[in-house]
């Protein structure tokens, strides 16, 4: 039997060699290939893929589009199901020439506004002068331009003033008469009024005088009358330094102090609200109850009717875990609680922590719109604001909402996206409406595709994007697509969901010009035999499965894995230039099949599905990867399980260190940038509210939350350390990490380098001095390196020798 299986071993083995029709070198013309396909390089080339509705007082609505010879502007008439262009270009700049002869350049929309029958636009003009036309008798008269709002300026809602921040304080600017004055002045180094704190991952650009922002974390009311912020005080944050080893300027290396919490620290950043009367000037202080921090991804959830009061909430991360909607007025101060939230788990407002808070204020009638998964699936309850009473349950069933699109309160329907409601992929997002009075959703999207239509409410991911509503929730702009179907356009009616216009197919000639491929959707059956889990795939444009031999195909795993996104695309922009993982399609191009896979403890599904992570269980995940992946080779012919590796970032980092350390039958190579390889020296803290998203409380024994000793780890930290499974390392790794990343510190990595050497492990580390988190999006270098080391040590390849990957025309400034 032995004898057997040697030979059945031997045989396999001379297959997959034989199979191995990959060259032994790969050319400079190979990796010119895949750098076409590079998501950097493809990001905006797609054209048209999206469009941004200006609606205008009389229900149409303009926007701008992508033409032959540049920028193009369309005019949409809904009640008349009418597109057309909103002027005709060569009669425009012909009327601006005549104006102002200076100004020869194609005509630049600036804004558009209703005047009686007629349309007056705003244009563009040269230096200081703009164009006011009047787009019925194409006549333009020259008239000063509008001062350039400053990037530092959080304008007030009619625009006539601006809040700013100046040495720690508050300052008001009137934009009419030029005048400032100074709305706070208690003000300090770390615990400033709307001051960027330093946990925010932006402390070392702003030592350097970059990255200036507007008020942090601070809102105007809607009258115009009062500013509402938080305000966090580090004072007694230990500061915690990052060094630049080779600084751009001189030769003396540069130290950062910042002020961070790490677990257990004694005194961690905390966080207060205010309130400035605008008029009156001075802040009143309106204290959080002890043991409970705001909700930062929450922000302002509404205002109520006589704008003097603001609604928010709050989280405890004791057992269970805890939030509250919190009534505050900024007037008095006082603070009231409307309703509270409870899990032994998670609480949160969307179960993607990147997007905006699936809630709803309405102020007219006094009763809110709240997300919740507190019966497995997240879906919509409302409630009474005025004695936090649940009305009544708006949602339910075996499927999440994701996303609050808007609310019609005149006909009290509530307008959201949600995943698995209908047949197909659960990823995919359709639009529904719903009655605030009850009755079952109404699917307004029946195309089996991803509707992206997106929340104009702002937060992490699209701040500040158009209201994809009409002002009288009549209509929607949809914008739908699959991994092989561009993205198409429409106007829909939210009575029917009917298309009453198509806006545009968006071209993407660039981008198959290149080179680039679609990608697969596939599914899978998770470690447990039980659970579907869905994965894209990037395949060689070779691939033939009748064509393929027998291990052919190196494969690797692009992951991420944490707990607040998913990553595997279901739309086509996505797919063409993602955040992270990137270099898919690249590494296609270079022969490798790429698989990305949402497994258990990603977002977006059940609550069961996601809670698989909380507790740092991230185990259970890369055992999904491994059966996937096994399930994938075992459907294409010429897949080799014998060449299986790994990369990612930040969490990535993470995960396919933690892979390659806890699977070494499995994945041979790995490569891992900026990860948190352990969670006792990254950033904590109830003001941050990772601990409530990851772990819940930290106990350090009986009960215990501060650290007893500068060593001592917390049991549900102490299991998931990358540097306990050091001794495990077989394959060859990669780690990399840049010297002033504050989303994962370069502390982690180096600790887990120093696990390895006691464990006297051979692996390999790339130092990148000056480099930021984005290093996985905008370093040439890195991302060379990282092909290199799968050409290499997976493919048995040998790669061109020092091959210049061009860098990105536009660096990435904010990621995970």
């Amino acid at each position: 039997m032995k004898r057997w299986a040697i030979c059945i071993a031997a045989i396999c083995a001379a297959m997959s060699a034989a199979g191995q029709a990959q060259p032994l070198a790969l050319s400079a013309a190979d990796y010119a290939r895949a750098e076409r396909v590079l998501d950097y390089n493809l990001k905006g080339r797609i054209k048209n893929a999206t469009d941004a509705p200006q609606w205008l007082a009389d229900g149409r609505f303009w926007y701008r589009r992508d033409g032959e010879r540049g920028a193009e502007y369309v005019l949409i008439d809904p009640a008349r199901a009418e597109r057309r262009p909103l002027f005709d270009s060569a009669r425009l700049s012909q009327a601006m020439r005549a104006a102002l002869p200076q100004a020869t350049a194609a005509p630049e929309l600036l804004a558009l506004q209703v005047d009686g029958e007629a349309l007056r636009a705003r244009l563009r003009g040269a230096g200081a002068r703009e164009l006011d036309c009047d787009l019925q008798t194409y006549r333009c008269q020259a008239v000063t331009a509008t001062a350039a709002a400053d990037p530092g300026w959080l304008l007030s809602p009619d625009g006539s003033r601006a809040a700013f921040v100046r040495e720690n304080n508050l300052w008001l600017r009137d934009l009419r008469s030029g005048a400032e004055s100074a709305l706070t002045s208690d003000g300090e180094d770390h615990y400033g009024y709307g001051v960027q704190p330093d946990f925010a991952m932006r402390g070392v650009p702003r030592r350097q005088g970059r990255g200036q922002t507007r008020p942090y974390a601070v809102s105007w009311s809607p009258d115009g009358r009062h500013l509402f912020g938080l305000r966090f005080d580090e004072r007694k944050v230990l500061p915690y330094p990052f060094v630049a080893l080779a600084p751009q300027h001189g030769f003396r290396p540069v130290a950062y102090e910042l002020r961070l919490t790490l677990p257990g620290d004694r005194e961690p950043a905390r966080d207060e609200w205010f309130a400035v009367d605008v008029e009156a000037g001075g802040a009143r202080r309106i204290a959080i109850s002890d043991g409970w921090n705001a909700m930062r991804e929450a922000g302002v959830l509404g205002w109520s009717r006589d704008n003097g009061r603001v609604y928010a909430a709050i989280a405890n991360d004791g057992r269970p875990t805890r939030a509250r909607m919190i009534e505050i007025g900024l007037r008095d101060g006082a603070v009231r609680e409307v309703f509270e939230e409870q899990s032994d788990t998670r609480v949160q407002v969307n179960d993607f922590l990147t997007r905006p808070a699936a809630v709803r204020v309405l102020a007219a009638s006094d009763e809110a719109v709240w997300y919740s998964e507190r019966d497995g699936w997240g879906h919509l309850y409302l409630y009474d604001l005025r004695d936090g009473r649940l009305i009544r349950r708006l949602t339910g069933g075996e499927w999440a909402v994701r996303e609050i699109i808007g609310v019609d309160e005149p006909r009290r329907r509530v307008y959201f996206t949600a995943g698995g409601r209908e047949p197909g992929d659960p990823y995919q997002r359709r639009l529904y409406r719903v009655s605030l009075d009850g009755g079952d959703p109404v699917l307004l999207t029946s195309e089996q595709a991803d509707h992206d239509i997106n929340d104009a409410g702002g937060g992490f991911a699209r701040s500040g994007a158009a209201d994809p509503l009409s002002p009288s929730r009549d209509y929607v702009v949809d914008s739908y697509s699959t991994l092989d179907q561009p993205p198409r356009s429409v106007l829909r009616s939210t009575q029917d969901g009917a298309v009453i216009a198509e806006l545009e197919r968006a071209d993407v000639s660039a981008v198959t010009a290149a080179g680039w491929l679609p990608p697969q959707r596939l599914k899978f059956t998770g470690a447990d035999g039980r659970t579907e889990v869905f994965a894209t795939v990037y395949f060689p444009p070779d691939y033939a499965p009748e064509r393929a031999k027998p291990g052919q195909y190196p494969i690797i795993d692009a992951i991420y894995g944490g707990p607040q996104v998913t990553n595997a695309p279901v739309a086509y922009v996505e797919a063409t230039a993602a955040i992270n993982p990137i270099s898919r399609s690249s590494l296609a191009r270079l022969g490798f099949v790429v698989i990305t896979i949402d497994a258990r403890g990603t977002p977006g599904r059940s609550r069961a599905f996601h809670d698989v992570s909380y507790g740092l269980n991230h185990d259970t995940q890369i055992d999904d990867h491994v059966a996937a992946i096994e399930q994938l080779a075992a459907r294409y012919p010429g897949l080799d399980l014998q060449r299986v590796g790994i990369y990612g970032h930040s969490f990535g980092g993470y995960s396919s260190t933690r892979a390659i350390l806890r699977r070494p039958e499995f994945y041979k190579v790995a490569v891992s940038s900026a990860g948190n390889q352990n969670f006792q020296g990254m950033y904590s803290g109830g003001v941050l509210g990772l601990d409530r998203l990851l772990t819940g409380p930290l106990d350090y024994g009986n009960g215990e939350r501060l650290r007893p000793a500068p060593d001592a780890v917390p049991a549900v930290y102490r299991a998931f350390d990358n540097a306990s499974l050091a001794d495990r390392l077989q394959g060859k790794l990669l780690l990399v990490y840049g010297d002033l990343d504050e989303n994962a510190y370069p502390a982690v990595t180096v600790q887990l380098t120093s696990a390895l050497i006691r464990a006297n492990k051979d692996f390999d580390l790339l130092y990148l001095p000056n480099q930021d988190h984005e290093l996985f999006r905008n370093d040439p270098y890195y991302t060379r390196r990282m092909w290199d080391y799968f050409v290499e040590h997976l493919m048995g390849a040998r790669p061109p020798a020092n091959y210049r990957l061009q860098p990105p025309k536009q660096l990435s400034t904010s990621g995970f």
